[in-house]
């Protein structure tokens, strides 16, 4: 592990030891702000010389007031705090989280004023109202020290979940690459072209056209994290059409998608990675032929299924499902679901809006 890597470790350990829940790190905290607070009050009398100050040492009523209130403030807005990282992270809409934190912070201290206000006793003297105010300031002070720390910590993580992503991309991109571009299935492409040239000229055409279709979508989606269904749909249209040609009736695929999801996004190659699978693990024949399936479901997941005739002698690493599954596990907390039960394998992703992805930083 790395010096960086550690340090990293021991920043997060000393945040949660602070912020997290939980029964003893929340008595921890309110003892902390408890003691800040009344010292900075109390403090704040001598500096300023106010000689009513006294109501704070002599009234227990007045530490009783002070501490609830300065404790009131802190945690509200850590549960703020708290909230807005899990509806709405850092390194999402940053200038619409500020303004939102500013806000909820801004009239959570209001509801505490009022609260100090209509229930402090009426005899408590300017001074004492005086260094309550600051001690809300200082504890104001200390609960921005630890938010801009959370900020400073998810704001790092947003940029090494971004490098991680860019480098879980580039894998990707270089085993679809890989996949298609493998001697085996530039053989049967380019021998099935060729047989077409001579006995189907026509049909041929159309092949080389499917197959630069097939080539150009893979190089103009290396650079993107994720693309429209749609646009998916289409590129597979294309790819099992080169591999239909080749197999003929062994080969069956079909799609059934809502029209609501097109629009949606998926990580570019996916879907062609598991159909590569499907036809590369599983033998293919005219009495049992290979049924690809691809469908939407109303919960916005797409489900790629196939029937299971295993090949004997192929050996499978699973690579292109672990690649998949960390890309999602980059881009969402929705996690795939892969299900190998009752002669069929089956693999339901998440569609994702474009507002759910993380921006790039």
């Amino acid at each position: 592990m790395s010096k960086k890597t550690e340090n990293a470790d021991d920043f997060l350990r000393i945040h949660e030891g602070i912020m997290k829940p939980g029964l003893s790190s929340s008595l921890r905290r309110i003892a902390y702000v408890s003691l800040i607070g009344v010292a900075s009050m109390l403090l704040l009398g001598e500096l300023l010389d106010l000689s009513d100050v006294s109501d704070i040492y002599s009234r227990p009523i007045a530490i009783i007031m002070a501490v609830l209130g300065i404790n009131l403030l802190s945690e509200g807005n850590i549960i703020i705090n708290r909230v807005l990282n899990r509806r709405m992270p850092w390194s999402k809409q940053l200038k619409r989280r500020i303004g939102l934190q500013l806000a909820l912070s801004f009239a959570w201290l209001t509801i505490i004023y009022l609260f100090f206000y209509l229930t402090s006793p009426r005899s408590l003297s300017k001074g004492a109202l005086i260094s309550f105010i600051f001690g809300t300031i200082f504890i104001m002070g200390f609960n921005g020290v630890l938010i801009l720390r959370n900020f400073a910590y998810n704001w790092r993580q947003s940029i090494l979940e971004n490098e991680e992503l860019k480098q879980a991309k580039l894998h990707a991109d270089y085993m679809a690459l890989q996949n298609q571009l493998n001697p085996h299935f530039l053989f049967n492409s380019f021998s099935v072209l060729i047989s077409e040239i001579q006995y189907n000229p026509i049909s041929a055409v159309e092949f080389a056209q499917k197959m630069s279709d097939v080539y150009r979508y893979v190089l103009q989606q290396r650079n993107a994290t994720t693309t429209a269904l749609k646009s998916e749909l289409d590129f597979i249209a294309d790819y099992y059409y080169l591999h239909q040609i080749r197999m003929g009736e062994t080969l069956d695929l079909k799609t059934d998608i809502d029209p609501e999801h097109l629009n949606l996004e998926i990580p570019p190659l996916t879907l062609q990675i598991l159909i590569e699978n499907a036809i590369k693990h599983n033998r293919a024949t005219e009495k049992k032929p290979l049924q690809i399936r691809v469908s939407s479901r109303p919960d916005r997941r797409i489900q790629v299924s196939n029937n299971i005739h295993r090949k004997s002698s192929t050996y499978s690493t699973g690579t292109g499902l672990e690649n998949i599954t960390k890309r999602y596990r980059l881009l969402t907390p929705k996690a795939l679901i892969i299900e190998d039960d009752n002669g069929v394998f089956q693999v339901s992703l998440p569609l994702l809006e474009k507002h759910e992805l993380p921006k790039p930083i």
